[in-house]
């Protein structure tokens, strides 16, 4: 009777490509980028040995694209071009690369950019910021793993990662107070974003605890963006309410907030401080250079990618997002030295 032929295994792939089994296994899955000259000597000796990969590896290849989507609003923002930037080197390094659509805060767009991801094939999701419905997210999760920023969803396959913004507004605001300033005014965010209602919330626990009422008249709606940083500033400054301080609810507003008050003829901060959210690259080069609380930005696309990739990949991966850091300039002073 003849004998029959013994499999070849991993470790004869390995040998004869002279790697390390475990190089063998990452080229296979796809779990980390490999050389491409070692990728070519392991694909030839998987030729020779006549090695097959287990059915279910079979399978798990089959389906894969080796790409991410990742669904953010404004790419242009320096806030999300640093986000992706450093989410697209984690993603290159392990072999993936990167599928972006935009929803530039509108839902129609953003359903419709989720949409195309997901009829782009790839392997997995991340969405930063938005306004997409809840339920949307979940559906989308069920037949791939979605990571979200700036969402507080629970559900299979979809992992959370957000700072803790009530604890951001809480830290400004709590600033300003600092700083001997009762009347502080607040620029929101969009109302349909957690990050915009959590720092509001921070606001209004600072100004509690120092016993001072929320005054409706100085809270404005904004969207994140410069032009209703302008706009609601110039409603405060016509409404002739008084007011010796701006918390903001991110950066962009308060250049725009910043750019009212110096067309008013308000100086920043001799006649009114004010201080952002986000410190983006261009924060500290501002005039005056502006207070604000620092996101770790390149951190958290470092985060998503490696969260993202630990779904897929169904490894093991402990996603923390770091803390936010008060970062004091020019654009805050003390009302008791106003003279």
């Amino acid at each position: 009777m003849k004998k029959k032929k013994k499999s070849a295994t991993v470790y004869d792939v390995a040998k004869l490509a002279g790697v390390s089994p475990s190089t063998v296994s990452r080229f296979l899955n796809r779990t980390t980028y490999v050389s491409d000259e070692k990728s070519e000597r392991i694909e030839d000796a998987v030729k020779k040995t006549g090695y097959k990969p287990s059915f279910q590896m079979q399978q798990d290849l089959s389906r894969r694209s080796m790409t991410i989507g990742v669904l953010v609003q404004h790419p242009d923002s320096p806030y999300t071009s640093t986000i992706v930037n450093d989410m697209e080197k984690t993603l290159i390094s392990k072999g993936y690369s990167l599928v972006m659509a935009s929803g530039h805060w509108q839902n129609k767009l953003e359903n419709h950019a989720l949409d195309y991801l997901i009829k782009s094939n790839v392997d997995g999701i991340i969405i930063v910021t938005g306004n997409l419905d809840n339920q949307k997210i979940i559906s989308t999760a069920k037949s791939i793993p979605v990571v979200t920023v700036g969402y507080d969803i629970k559900g299979d396959s979809i992992c959370s990662l957000n700072l803790d913004n009530v604890m951001g507004g809480y830290i400004a605001t709590l600033h300003l107070l600092q700083q001997g300033h009762k009347n502080i005014a607040h620029i929101k965010g969009l109302s349909s974003q957690p990050d915009a209602s959590a720092r509001f919330e921070g606001y209004k626990q600072a100004l509690s605890e120092a016993s001072i009422p929320v005054n409706s008249k100085l809270v404005k709606r904004g969207d994140f963006g410069m032009d209703l940083g302008y706009s609601a500033t110039k409603e405060l400054i016509d409404s002739n309410i008084y007011f010796s301080a701006i918390f903001a609810a991110n950066d962009l507003t308060a250049y725009g907030a910043i750019k009212a008050l110096h067309d008013n003829g308000l100086k920043v901060p001799q006649d009114v401080s004010v201080v952002g959210f986000d410190d983006l690259p261009t924060s500290k080069y501002f005039t005056p250079a502006l207070t604000t609380l620092r996101q770790p930005i390149e951190e958290i696309g470092t985060v998503c990618a490696n969260s993202i990739l630990s779904m897929v990949l169904k490894g093991q991966y402990e996603a923390r997002m770091p803390p936010i850091d008060l970062i004091i300039r020019q654009s805050t002073s003390s009302i008791f030295n106003k003279g």
